[in-house]
């Protein structure tokens, strides 16, 4: 174990795993148009808005908050608050879509979301306790130049 890696806490570690699964989830769901097709031949009547979002944003910005939480760096800090605000959003643009009768009321379409929201208000409330924790170690050195 290197002496970074003794240094991430296990909640962070935790939350930088989920936030890996996500990003893998968002990329290859996307990608397969959550069972509808594949989005490269673009089937007739299949909304691109949410998958080509997720391709494009919510993987890569989950990826990069999860290595960098994961590492303790700044920029993971920071891109896990962006993804946090992601997350909320994109979550209530499904929720309102599920209440306007856009989406069926179903646990697989309801359940990730319930986790991203509650994913992101852990992120939120969690992380900005222990801010100053990310990239202490560069701090210090800049400090002390």
């Amino acid at each position: 174990m290197t002496e970074r890696q003794s240094k991430t806490p296990m909640t962070v570690k935790i939350i930088a795993a989920f936030l890996f699964l996500f990003s893998l989830a968002a990329f290859f769901g996307s990608l397969f148009l959550w069972g509808k097709g594949f989005i490269l031949r673009f089937p007739a009547g299949v909304d691109y808005r949410f998958p080509v979002t997720d391709i494009l944003v919510n993987a890569p910005a989950s990826m990069i908050a999860a290595i960098g939480l994961w590492r303790m760096k700044r920029h993971g800090y920071v891109a896990a608050q962006f993804v946090a605000g992601f997350y909320i959003y994109g979550s209530v643009e499904i929720f309102v879509d599920v209440v306007q009768g856009g989406l069926p009321a179903s646990i697989e379409i309801l359940a990730p979301q319930v986790m991203a929201v509650i994913l992101a208000v852990v992120m939120v409330v969690y992380l900005w306790q222990i801010q100053e924790k990310f990239d202490a170690d560069a701090i210090e050195k800049t400090i002390r130049a």
